[in-house]
């Protein structure tokens, strides 16, 4: 009896440290698995960042690649104009020579005693300014608006013809000039019509 007395208290000593170690493990497995949880949550998060920056990286390099091409496009479009632009002073210039090698300079000296002075008012009108408009833009002073007024690019056209074909630089369309003008207009276009013509 003795011993039953005693080992009824070992043994429910040692059910209860059963149980206890039983509900131990249990929880220890309960705040393993919800710590596995978090790690997951925070791996997850982790991994949605990097995607997130990894398409933010990629967005950048298309528009980064995007700029190059355009940039390369506004070169090559610089390049072309700047090539142009030396072609058209090319142009311009060869123009200017073949106009101060025309005989121009010779009818100069001899316009003033020309009777077609006796047709040029002192004052041109305005169907004068529109003709020296009109023979300036043909011989290359200028692009300028046949409108008959005398502006500020019409007085620097005027300037440089006169300079060229050896005239007082006053920039106004006086008779000698407006004459000139007119003279050098039609040898201009004989002579292209002759380089026109069929060989």
């Amino acid at each position: 009896m003795k011993f039953n007395r005693m080992a009824v208290p070992v043994l429910a000593l040692m059910s209860v440290t059963g149980w206890g170690a039983f509900g131990y493990s249990v929880l220890t497995s309960v705040e393993i698995e919800k710590q596995m949880r978090g790690q997951a949550a925070i791996l997850q998060d982790v991994q949605a960042q990097y995607m997130e920056q990894q398409e933010k990286a990629e967005e950048a390099a298309k528009e980064t690649a995007g700029l190059r091409e355009q940039l390369a496009a506004s070169q090559a479009e610089l390049q072309n104009l700047s090539t142009r632009s030396k072609e058209i002073d090319a142009e311009l210039a060869n123009a200017r020579g073949q106009l101060a090698a025309s005989p121009l300079t010779g009818l100069v000296q001899g316009i003033g005693t020309s009777p077609d002075l006796l047709r040029i008012k002192p004052r041109p009108t305005k169907q004068d300014v529109i003709a020296a408009q009109e023979a300036l833009t043909q011989l290359r002073f200028g692009d300028l608006k046949a409108d008959g007024v005398i502006g500020s690019s019409t007085r620097k056209a005027v300037e440089e013809f006169q300079r060229t074909v050896g005239l007082p630089v006053t920039g106004e369309l006086h008779a000698q000039t407006l004459l000139s003008l007119m003279r050098s207009a039609k040898v201009m276009a004989a002579q292209g019509e002759r380089t026109e013509e069929p060989l």
